[in-house]
């Protein structure tokens, strides 16, 4: 064995094994404050690649399990509505088996009734909403317009999405263009007139038929509309689409379609007729009959694709669980390994400082050659 001054190897040799000891410690103290084994690519670029993969599904997982349960809610909310108006309808068929018997006599009470609660049905129709979105009401398409109602007459836009209309509608459109420009809007039998600030250069403006539901948006090339031109709006079903899962395929999608639950709408109730003779009643059972049949075929519908939603949100809460159980296998610490880990790191730790000391103290035997 040489005995040198100038380098001492021993210490050198214990300096390294030293390092070695602190990093491993150094690297159980990060995972057991994190709680993870992985905390960046270099401690496994493979494990990181799929964790994240995992990490980004099941957070896509978490909400399409929260729309499904915000779709449940609106349908159910739908649901209630219609419970509502099927009450109506047997309050209805009462009435009309009432008025329908030869020994009544007071047949204009019960038709004064059977008036409310048909305009009772379409307030619920108008009414229930989730959030802002009516869900009984039906919505509204335009089919045509008029040769004049176009961006080229400055007509940006027209919503008639807030029209409460219980079949197909003729809207006619009057515009008196200048500094300020009067708009009127007759829907056959109610004509409402709007009068708002002409705009300028690239502006828009808004006239809002507030009691007719319709709002057209005008620019600053707008001008004059004969009375000829005019617009159709009819009425079908509401269509609700729930994102499901968290892919962009057809089977992570949940369709629902409520029709219009209006009184006289023609998509489910249809009711028409009155109770001011027996005749009349006994046409007017038939009526409602019918209606209640249509109403619990709508009602079925609705009922399937809560159904449908609910057996979907409860495969998304087992694939998050899931995925959750399986990324924690791949990201998360196991603390009673980590603990073993950095008790025998530190262990070695000061193994290494105790030794490191006795190999700072061999070059002193070289002084004893010296003496």
């Amino acid at each position: 064995m040489a005995f040198r001054i100038a380098t001492n190897v021993s210490a050198l040799n214990t300096q390294r094994w030293l390092g070695v000891a602190n990093a491993g410690m150094a690297k159980s103290l990060e995972r057991l404050s994190s709680g993870y084994k992985i905390n960046k690519a270099s401690d496994d670029a493979a494990g990181v690649a799929i964790s994240t993969k995992m990490n980004a599904k099941y957070v896509s997982l978490a909400k399409a399990i929260d729309n499904g349960n915000q779709g449940l809610a609106m349908l159910q909310t739908a649901e209630g509505g219609i419970e509502q108006i099927s009450n109506i309808l047997i309050r209805l068929k009462e009435l009309a088996t009432q008025s329908a018997s030869s020994n009544t006599t007071d047949r204009t009470a019960l038709d004064q009734e059977r008036t409310n609660l048909e305009a009772e049905i379409t307030k619920i129709a108008s009414n229930t909403k989730f959030g802002s979105t009516a869900v009984l009401a039906g919505a509204n398409t335009i089919n045509g317009y008029g040769a004049s109602l176009s961006t080229t007459y400055g007509i940006e836009d027209v919503d008639v999405s807030g029209a409460a209309l219980a079949a197909a509608t003729n809207f006619t459109l009057t515009i008196s263009a200048g500094a300020t420009t009067t708009l009127s809007l007759y829907n056959g039998s109610t004509t409402q007139t709007v009068t708002v600030t002409r705009p300028s250069d690239m502006g828009q403006a808004t006239a809002n038929f507030s009691t007719l539901g319709v709002k057209v948006t005008i620019n600053a090339s707008v001008a004059s509309v004969a009375s000829a031109n005019g617009f159709s709006v009819s009425v079908g079903s509401s269509s609700f689409t729930y994102q499901v899962g968290d892919e962009n395929q057809t089977y992570n999608r949940i369709s629902a379609s409520i029709k219009n639950f209006a009184y006289n709408s023609a998509d489910v109730l249809n009711l028409s007729g009155d109770l001011s003779s027996a005749a009349n009643a006994q046409t007017y059972l038939d009526t409602v009959d019918t209606a209640i049949g249509n109403l619990t075929t709508e009602r079925g519908k609705l009922g399937a694709a809560m159904n449908q939603i609910s057996y979907h949100v409860a495969n998304l809460e087992s694939m998050y669980e899931n995925t959750r159980a399986a990324n924690a296998t791949i990201k998360d610490a196991d603390f009673a390994l980590e603990m073993s880990e950095f008790t025998k790191f530190q262990v070695i730790s000061q193994s290494g400082i105790a030794m490191l000391a006795q190999a700072n103290q061999v070059p002193q035997l070289v002084l004893s050659l010296l003496k």
